[in-house]
């Protein structure tokens, strides 16, 4: 077999088997060709998680990805120490570590207009990562927990550039399920998509939510809507919440 052959089956290779074998809990596995499908089938598993206790997690098939869920991989994150991630998200300050990674990403140059103007923009009603996996097999996986937000500590993903670390995700998803009923559904080797069940309603609450989500993911300002009021006209009555990290 010469190096391109084995490029193009290494290309080819979905690494489904590996991430379910490493995940260790029931999965099934759905085409991403059809994203009302994925949509209608992630709700009723929303439902089914709350009745069995389980939370449904979209989980799109890489190679990096393996690499996140292997338990021979950073022995930090062995699976084993999930419940040392978990742990370690209850001794933060949620508010205070929010109001740091604000501090972070914000633009050293007074003059520059991070805030912007706020105008209502279309809602989004699937997730976007869904579109990437057009034509490839996608994971929703039944995670073992009635608690939305530790599926980051099963999912550990984070700690690279301004991703927050894992502990981190899972008080801030816990922060954010409380206050919006907002699961964390979808997970890539760089993103995190968000189901919300009780999104803001008013200009306001929009504004405040835009703020805190600029600093735990300044990238989707900086290299998505261009300023924080922008990402508030997004958030109002939004039933999906979209982080990616470059």
């Amino acid at each position: 077999m010469g190096i391109f052959d084995k490029f193009r089956k290494r290309e080819k290779k979905d690494y489904i088997e590996e991430i379910i074998t490493k995940l260790g809990c029931d999965c099934s596995v759905i085409a991403g060709n059809d994203v009302k499908n994925v949509m209608t089938r992630y709700r009723q598993a929303l439902i089914e998680g709350k009745r069995e206790g389980y939370t449904p997690l979209i989980i799109i098939p890489s190679e990096m990805m393996v690499e996140i869920v292997d338990s021979e991989i950073g022995k930090e994150y062995l699976p084993e120490n999930r419940a040392s991630i978990i742990a370690k998200s209850k001794e933060i300050d949620v508010k205070e570590l929010l109001k740091k990674l604000l501090d972070d990403v914000m633009p050293m140059e007074e003059d520059d207009d991070i805030a912007g103007e706020f105008s209502i923009e279309e809602q989004m009603n699937h997730f976007l990562s869904i579109e990437d996996a057009i034509n490839k097999k996608i994971i929703i996986a039944k995670v073992p927990t009635d608690k939305p937000w530790e599926v980051a500590a099963w999912v550990p993903m984070g700690g690279f550039n301004e991703c927050p670390m894992p502990e981190e995700q899972v008080a801030v998803f816990k922060y954010w399920y409380e206050k919006y009923g907002a699961t964390p559904a979808l997970v890539t080797q760089d993103v995190w998509e968000l189901f919300v069940e009780n999104p803001p309603k008013t200009k306001a609450e929009s504004e405040l939510l835009a703020w805190e989500q600029f600093g735990f993911c300044g990238d989707i300002v900086w290299q998505g809507v261009g300023t924080v009021n922008s990402l508030a006209g997004t958030l109002i009555n939004s039933s999906i919440w979209y982080f990616w990290w470059d």
